[in-house]
């Protein structure tokens, strides 16, 4: 009988050590996955402090990152102001990887080219910060365990225009992004409704009536340095614009005063100068000269560089890709990045 009993106490305790140190070991995973996340949010958001601070026209899509301490710095200062069961996280090296996040297949290529991705996996196991120590395993001869997590952040669509950012009255209907190729692709914004190229609409931003006349007082509003009238807000997913159809062409005298004040010399453009526009994109599929309350879905941006009203009224651009604004992700992928980052995996 005394020895039976003595099983049973044996039994009870494996199982008492099995859920009270597996359960220790749990709190132990959760707490260093919020190290990764924040570990990897915090080196993403240095390259985007780095690519939004490129020189206009400067692709991010090529630049090299041939320093990238600031973004290890950046996750490890995180990390070992962040513990896992009373242990500050130090990060090993080959645990913080930079490199391009796929959208499509969801995954993080390595290299210092063009990144907008940083995976870090922050661990207490035998190569940084210990094991865990186990209370009541050790009767099984299990003395510790090791816990890992891993966490990816990556720059995304920019989702978010602050009070200001948005600098045009126009907007481009999503159809034109179901070409891959679709960067450099030539746009007009007058006339709308002429695919390919015309798949892009006049907006009004919150302002009513959407007609002509509100137009030009935003226009005249927004050609002045500073400008007497500040865009709003916009946030894909949530902001619906007055997108306005029809015959524009009385509005541009003022539009071509507002091209003029803007522009900047660029020798890739036809013209010689390229007014650099961040464009509500919106939710539409057949480029239709739409003139609705109207979803935005996200943001892309353009080189404007013409605006002409003789001898036929016409305004030129093309989609520019690799651009990164000072905002936040979330938006849908169409050539621009939001500098701060967010969670993929």
């Amino acid at each position: 009988m005394a020895v039976i009993v003595a099983i049973m106490i044996v039994v009870l305790l494996s199982f008492g050590a099995l859920a009270l140190d597996i359960s220790n070991a749990m709190i132990a995973r959760n707490e260093l996955q919020n190290v990764a996340d924040a570990s990897a949010l915090a080196g993403t958001r240095q390259l985007g402090v780095i690519y939004a601070a490129l020189p206009q026209g400067t692709p991010y899509t090529t630049y090299v990152l041939s320093d990238a301490s600031a973004v290890v710095n950046a996750a490890t200062g995180v990390a070992l102001a962040n513990q896992a069961r009373q242990v500050a996280i130090t990060l090993n090296p080959a645990d913080i990887v930079i490199g391009v996040w796929n959208y499509g297949p969801r995954t993080l290529t390595p290299g210092n080219v063009g990144a907008t991705g940083v995976q870090v996996t922050a661990r207490r196991d035998g190569s940084a910060n210990g094991p865990v120590a186990t209370w009541l395993a050790g009767i099984m001869g299990i003395n510790s365990m090791n816990v890992v997590a891993t966490a990816t952040a990556a720059l995304t669509g920019t989702g978010i225009l602050v009070p200001g950012e948005a600098n045009s009255p126009f907007g481009l209907d999503e159809l034109i992004f179901n070409n891959p190729a679709y960067c450099g692709t030539p746009i007009k914004f007058y006339p709308t409704n002429n695919p390919p190229v015309g798949c892009a609409g006049w907006h009004t931003f919150d302002q009513s009536p959407p007609n002509a006349n509100t137009e030009r007082q935003i226009v005249r509003g927004m050609t002045p340095n500073p400008p007497t009238y500040v865009t709003p807000q916009i946030t894909a997913g949530q902001t619906s614009l007055e997108y306005i159809g029809g015959n524009l062409a009385t509005i541009f005298p003022d539009l071509i005063n507002l091209y003029t004040a803007k522009r900047v010399p660029d020798a890739t453009s036809p013209s010689g100068f390229c007014w650099n526009v961040t464009i509500p994109v919106y939710a539409n599929q057949d480029c239709s000269n739409i003139n609705t309350l109207t979803m935005t879905v996200g943001f892309a941006s353009a080189c404007v560089f013409n605006v002409q009203s003789s001898p036929v009224h016409q305004i030129d651009a093309r989609v520019v890709c690799g651009e990164v604004t000072n905002g936040g992700g979330g938006g849908g992928n169409f050539g621009t990045l939001g500098s701060i980052p967010g969670l993929v995996e």
